[in-house]
């Protein structure tokens, strides 16, 4: 064998290799973002969808916040899904900024989640909100299961909070 073959063969298992290499990632690719879009498995339990009508506004730095309702559905065996329907009203007299980042979901342990991006909801809660104007929308969260959780919205520029009490019926 001439020294010209070796080097040919060498060079075609360096790119056999690559080539390998680009399968196994593009698989790994494909693997990862299909079961990311895959939706989570829901078991019943407990909490079946669950909806309460409620009308309950309270009032911090000119920002009227409403609780109008809530639902709570199974997300899975230790988890539950809360959809909570708010009105956000701007009684200032210059534009306000509202994040969701100022809404938490307590639960009796004083534990406190965070809202849900990845869940659909009715309405977009948040943004610039104009004088005299406001904004309906719904948060999500998913926490452990429970039987009470408190919404907490947190006035982070101003000081203060507002709490919501929300009850999970078995």
């Amino acid at each position: 064998m001439s020294m010209y073959d070796r080097e040919r063969r060498k060079k075609m298992k360096e790119k056999v290799l690559v080539l390998l290499g680009l399968i196994v990632c593009l698989l790994l690719i494909v693997g990862f973002a299909t079961n990311g879009l895959s939706k989570p498995e829901t078991v019943q339990g407990n909490a079946s969808d669950q909806e309460e009508s409620k009308h309950e506004s309270q009032e911090i730095s000119d920002i009227e916040i409403t609780l109008n309702g809530y639902s709570v559905k199974d997300e899975n065996e230790e988890e539950l899904l809360v959809k909570v329907d708010l009105t956000i009203e701007n009684k200032r007299e210059s534009t306000v900024n509202f994040s969701l980042m100022n809404l938490t979901l307590m639960d009796s342990e004083h534990y406190a989640y965070s809202h849900e991006s990845n869940v659909e909801t009715k309405g977009i809660l948040g943004g610039q909100i104009s004088p005299g104007r406001s904004v309906s929308g719904e948060v999500a969260f998913i926490v452990p299961r429970d039987t009470s959780y408190e919404l907490v919205y947190t006035d982070h520029f101003r000081t203060g909070q507002l709490f919501f009490p929300i009850e999970v019926t078995d």
